[in-house]
C-alpha cells in the first residue's frame, strides 16, 4: 500500500522557487488528449472513461445540453460502450464562448466537442460503429481521411443541428455537430501552440483526471461574470495557457497529488507568482496540518506546481479554478440508464 501523502504546508514555506535543473526534467511528454485537442478549444476536462460517463457531477454538466447529452447516449448504447468497465478516456471540450444572437441549437452546438480515444477495444468499437450507423462521408483531419458517421439529426426552433462522429483505425473517436467537427479539422492542433505545449509538459500523462484552460482568451468576454471565489480572473496578463491533473490515492481517504502548470509571455510567468501564493494559502487555510512541501518550477516561459491535496482542499483547488462542485467521490454517481 502506498504510504499516505504529506498534506499542503503553509504558503510562506511552500513557495520557494526551486532551480529546475536539467537533471530533474522529466522527459518532455504530452498527453494523448492534449496531441489532437482543437486548437480554438478555450476549456477541457478530461478522465478515465469509466468514471466521466458514470460520476453525478459530469452527468450534471452533460445535462445542460440535452441535444449533447442525447446524441452522447444514443452513442453509447449502440456502439456497445460500457461506462463502468472502459478503461479509455473521455474529454469535453468547450469551442468559442458562443455570442450575443447565437442562441439557435445548431449555434449552441457548434462550441461543444466530447472526444473518445485509448479505448481498450479499438477494432470491437470501429465495428460497433460501422454496423450501428450509417456512414455519411469523410473528414480530413490530422493529414487523413476519417469516415464520418451520422449519430442523430434534430430541428428545433426552426434551426437544424446534425450530429456525428469520426473516427480514425485507432479507435479515437470525435463527437459533436458537423459544423463544430469541421470547424476543428481545419485547424492545427492544440498541441501545437507553443505555450500549450509546453504548459501540457508538466501534467502527468497518464494522470486520471486532466484539465485545459486558455485564460485570455477565455476571459476576454468573461473575466466579471466569473464567480467572486474564482481567482482565475486575477490571473495576470500574459499567461495563454493553463493546465491542471488530478492522480487519486490507491485509498479513497488518501491525499491526492495535484499538478497545475501555467505558460505563457515571460512579463506573465513572472507575474504569477504572487497569484500561486494566495492559491497555496486559501487552500492552507482549509487544513494547515505541517507535510512535505510543494514543488513550485520556473522558467522562462513556464511555471509549474506539484503538491498533495486532501479532497477537502482539492475542492477549493478546484473552486480557485473557476470549476465549482468538483470531487472525486468516486464511488459517487451513476449514470442515468
Amino acid at each position: 500500500m502506498r504510504r499516505p501523502a504529506a498534506l499542503l504546508i503553509p504558503a510562506a514555506v511552500a513557495l520557494v522557487c526551486l532551480p529546475f535543473a536539467a537533471s530533474c526534467r522529466p522527459r518532455a511528454q504530452v498527453p494523448a488528449w492534449v496531441q489532437a485537442a482543437p486548437a480554438d478549444s478555450l476549456a477541457s476536462f478530461s478522465g478515465e472513461a469509466g468514471w466521466m460517463l458514470t460520476h453525478k457531477e459530469v452527468q450534471s454538466l452533460i445535462s445542460r445540453d440535452p441535444m449533447v447529452e442525447r446524441a452522447l447516449d444514443l452513442f453509447l448504447q449502440k456502439a456497445r460502450i460500457n461506462p463502468r468497465t472502459e478503461t479509455g478516456r473521455v474529454t469535453f471540450h468547450v469551442i468559442g464562448v458562443p455570442q450575443k444572437g447565437e442562441d439557435t441549437l445548431q449555434k449552441g452546438l457548434e462550441h461543444a466537442l466530447i472526444q473518445l480515444n485509448q479505448f481498450k477495444n479499438p477494432a470491437a468499437l470501429i465495428g460497433a460503429l460501422a454496423e450501428s450507423f450509417p456512414q455519411e462521408g469523410s473528414l480530413h483531419i490530422q493529414g487523413r481521411d476519417w469516415p464520418l458517421y451520422v449519430i442523430l439529426d434534430v430541428e428545433a426552433r426552426g434551426s437544424k443541428a446534425h450530429i456525428r462522429a469520426a473516427s480514425d483505425e485507432k479507435g479515437q473517436v470525435w463527437l459533436g455537430s458537423l459544423e463544430a467537427l469541421t470547424r476543428m479539422a481545419a485547424k492545427a492542433g492544440l498541441a501545437s501552440q507553443p505555450d500549450a505545449g509546453l504548459a501540457a509538459e508538466w501534467i502527468s500523462p497518464r494522470a486520471p483526471f486532466q484539465g485545459f484552460l486558455q485564460p485570455e482568451a477565455l476571459l476576454g468576454g468573461l473575466r466579471q461574470n466569473l464567480e467572486g471565489s474564482s481567482f482565475v480572473k486575477d490571473l495576470p496578463r500574459g499567461i495563454t495557457a493553463l493546465f491542471w491533473s488530478i492522480t487519486p490515492g490507491e485509498e479513497q481517504d488518501q491525499p491526492v497529488r495535484f499538478e497545475l502548470a501555467l505558460a505563457g509571455k515571460p512579463e506573465g510567468i513572472n507575474l504569477v507568482t504572487p497569484w500561486l501564493q494566495r492559491l497555496v494559502a486559501a487552500t492552507n487555510a482549509v487544513q494547515s496540518v505541517p507535510g512535505t512541501a510543494p514543488e513550485l518550477m520556473q522558467e522562462k516561459r513556464r511555471v509549474g506546481l506539484r503538491c498533495t491535496l486532501t479532497a477537502e482542499q482539492l475542492k477549493l483547488v478546484m473552486e480557485k479554478l473557476g470549476q465549482p462542485g468538483f470531487s472525486l467521490n468516486l464511488t459517487g454517481g451513476g449514470r442515468k440508464a
